[in-house]
């Protein structure tokens, strides 16, 4: 870890349940995304950042209304670095998000792309649906153009929504998140 930043190295991608995301979660929003632009740090590391703007708080302070969301990777000037499993973000993008502290005092997504899902219409059922998505590093990425997911792996927003707000209510169980 460099200066509180999990590298490729540190990194093994566990497969999270919703509850410990809520677990891991300093802060649970659902919000849009209302800017997205890429710097440079002090290490000469690239980070993506996206502006939050919040629209309902499930768990955290509820007095706050936006957050900037750090994602390592992406392309400042001709310097380009990706990370695969990242979360990425596109301007008008309305989703619910599992935030984490780093030690550094960035905030990320639980989990790389699991501690976002990205709300939609699901236009056969017409009820708002939430679902993950991790586009290739190198590929352009709009929420507007996702996959939908089969029928059978389609997650509608107020199941989501549920499960969030029983595992705020019954707190963390005890068992160790990987």
């Amino acid at each position: 870890c460099l200066a509180g930043v999990p590298t490729a190295a540190d990194a093994t991608m566990v497969d999270l349940t919703v509850d410990q995301m809520v677990d891991a979660a300093n802060n649970v929003v659902r919000g849009t995304i209302t800017e997205v632009w890429a710097e440079e740090d002090a290490n000469g590391l690239i980070w993506t950042r996206a502006q939050l703007e919040v629209t309902e708080t499930y768990k955290g302070d509820s007095s706050k209304r936006s957050f900037v969301i750090d994602q390592l990777g992406g392309k400042f000037g001709a310097n380009i670095s990706s990370v695969d499993d990242g979360v990425r973000f596109s301007v008008g993008e309305d989703g619910i998000f599992f935030l984490e502290v780093l030690g550094s005092g960035k905030i990320t997504t639980v989990g790389f792309y699991q501690g976002k899902f990205t709300v939609r219409l699901d236009p056969y059922s017409r009820e708002l649906i939430a679902q993950r998505f991790a586009p290739a590093p190198h590929k352009a990425y709009d929420h507007r153009f996702i996959p939908l997911p089969a029928d059978d792996k389609r997650l509608f927003l107020i199941d989501l929504e549920d499960t969030i707000r029983n595992r705020v209510k019954t707190g963390w169980d005890g068992t160790p998140i990987p």
